[in-house]
C-alpha cells in the first residue's frame, strides 16, 4: 500500500513539472514573438514592416552629413594638439655680420636677368668661393598657370644666364606631371653637396592649397629630381608654404622652418636628417596669425625666429625662440603683413630687412636692433611712390665677407645690393 501511495506521489509530481515546462515554453514563444525595442520605435514613428520581415533586422544607417564637416576639423584638431617632442638645441652658427656696413656701389645693384613679366620669391644660398645660388618663380603674371621655378648663379661679379628647371607639366628637367602649380621656393646646400630645393606647390591658382614639393640636385642645381612631396597635415595634404632658408643642425640634418596658412597661421619647423629625409613636424607657438618664420642663429643654442603678422589690428613684427626659453611676443616694430629677412652681428645684434610703414611696401630699409630689439641705424634702400613694391627681401652671407641683400623690384626684376664691414 506504501508503494502504491509513493508511485500515485510521483505520478503527481511529473504532471506537475510536465505543466511548467509548458508554461515556459508559452511563455518563451510569446516573448519571441513581441516586437524589440527598437522595432517598436521605429514602427512608432510612422514605420512599417512588411509581413515576412525579420523582426529583429535594423534599418540601415545613414551618416549624417554634418559629420563630413566634422571629421575633417577634428583631424586638424588632432595633428594641432599632437605632443610635442624635443627639437635639436643646437645648430651650425654660420659667420656673422659686422657691426658697420658700407654698401659696395651700385654696379652691383642689378639682380639675375629675369626672361618673364612678372617675378617673385627670390631665395639665395651661399657656395663656395664668395659665390651664390639663387631661385625663383615666374611667369607671364601671378597666379598664372604657366608659372616656373628658375635658377641662376653669381660668380662674385655677374649673374649667369638663368635657366628654366622647373615648369608643371613642361621638359624642364625635375617636372613631375602631378605638380599642378609652383609659388614659392627655399634653397638648401646640404653638407654632401647636395642642393635641396622646397617648392610651395598650391592644388588651385590664386588659392593657399598648397603641398611641399622637395627637390634635389647632385649637380650644384644643374637638374633637379623629385624626392619626396612632405606630408605633414592628414587634411589632404594642404596650406603649407615654404619662404625662409634651413639652418644647419650639430650632428647633421638641417631644420627648415616653413608656416601653415589656411584660416589660422602658425610657423612651423621640420626636422631633417642628413640625406633629406622629414623626421619631425612641429608647430610654433604664438597667436594664430603669423606666418614665414625667419630663423637667426646668434650661436649654437640661441636662436631666434622673427616673424610676420598678419593680423589687422596694429601688425607687428614678433619674435619666438628655438628653445622656448621666452614666450613668443611682438616687438615695438610695424609690420605691415609682409616679410623680412635676418642675419646676426657679432655683437649680439641683428641686421633686419623690412617694409617699415604700417600699410604699404614701397619703402624698403636695412635696419640694425641691438640687443633689445630696438632699431639703432637704418639705412634706406627704396622709398617708391604709393603704388611700388619692393618686398621679400633675403639676406645671405658669403665665405668672403659680403652680404648679399636681393628682393623683389614691382614683381619685374630682382635688386641686388652687396655690403661689406667698414674699414675692410
Amino acid at each position: 500500500m506504501r508503494r502504491a501511495e509513493a508511485g500515485a506521489k510521483g505520478r503527481r509530481e511529473a504532471s506537475r513539472d510536465q505543466r511548467e515546462a509548458s508554461r515556459d515554453l508559452r511563455s518563451a514563444a510569446a516573448k519571441s514573438a513581441m516586437p524589440s525595442k527598437h522595432a517598436r520605435t521605429v514602427a512608432g514613428r510612422g514605420g512599417r514592416r512588411a509581413p515576412n520581415e525579420e523582426p529583429n533586422h535594423a534599418a540601415p544607417s545613414r551618416v549624417h552629413p554634418a559629420w563630413l564637416l566634422t571629421l575633417p576639423l577634428l583631424a586638424l584638431l588632432i595633428v594641432m594638439s599632437a605632443p610635442r617632442d624635443p627639437l635639436p638645441s643646437r645648430v651650425e652658427a654660420l659667420p656673422k655680420a659686422a657691426a658697420k656696413l658700407m654698401s659696395e656701389g651700385d654696379l652691383l645693384h642689378r639682380g639675375p636677368i629675369v626672361a618673364t613679366p612678372f617675378v617673385d620669391g627670390i631665395s639665395v644660398v651661399a657656395l663656395p668661393g664668395g659665390r651664390l645660388l639663387a631661385a625663383w618663380f615666374g611667369g607671364s603674371r601671378e597666379h598664372a598657370s604657366d608659372l616656373s621655378i628658375s635658377t641662376a648663379q653669381f660668380d662674385g661679379r655677374q649673374w649667369s644666364v638663368p635657366r628654366t628647371v622647373l615648369a608643371p607639366g613642361g621638359d624642364a628637367s625635375g617636372s613631375r606631371p602631378w605638380i599642378r602649380g609652383l609659388r614659392d621656393v627655399s634653397l638648401h646646400v646640404d653638407r654632401a653637396g647636395y642642393v635641396h630645393l622646397f617648392v610651395s606647390s598650391p592644388m588651385i591658382y590664386g588659392s593657399n592649397t598648397a603641398a611641399i614639393e622637395h627637390f634635389r640636385s647632385a649637380d650644384g642645381g644643374q637638374r633637379f629630381d623629385h624626392y619626396q612631396q612632405l606630408a605633414l597635415s592628414p587634411l589632404l595634404n594642404l596650406s603649407h608654404a615654404v619662404r625662409a632658408p634651413a639652418i644647419v643642425l650639430k650632428g647633421g640634418g638641417f631644420l627648415l622652418p616653413i608656416h601653415f596658412d589656411f584660416g589660422a597661421k602658425y610657423g612651423v619647423l621640420l626636422r631633417f636628417d642628413s640625406s633629406g629625409r622629414l623626421l619631425h613636424r612641429e608647430r610654433m607657438d604664438g597667436p594664430p596669425h603669423l606666418l614665414q618664420p625667419w630663423a637667426v642663429a646668434h650661436d649654437e643654442r640661441l636662436v631666434e625666429f622673427y616673424l610676420r603678422d598678419a593680423s589687422i589690428d596694429d601688425p607687428r613684427v614678433w619674435l619666438a625662440r628655438l628653445d622656448r626659453s621666452e614666450p613668443t611676443r611682438a616687438l615695438l616694430i610695424k609690420n605691415p603683413d609682409a616679410s623680412m629677412a635676418a642675419i646676426p652681428s657679432f655683437d649680439g645684434a641683428i641686421w633686419l630687412a623690412r617694409n617699415p610703414e604700417g600699410k604699404s611696401r614701397e619703402t624698403l630699409v636695412l635696419q640694425r636692433l641691438n640687443a633689445l630689439q630696438q632699431p639703432t641705424e637704418t639705412l634706406v634702400l627704396e622709398k617708391g611712390r604709393e603704388a611700388d613694391v619692393f618686398s621679400n627681401p633675403v639676406l645671405v652671407q658669403t665665405d668672403d665677407g659680403r652680404i648679399h641683400l636681393l628682393y623683389t623690384d614691382r614683381f619685374k626684376r630682382f635688386a641686388h645690393r652687396v655690403f661689406r664691414a667698414t674699414g675692410l
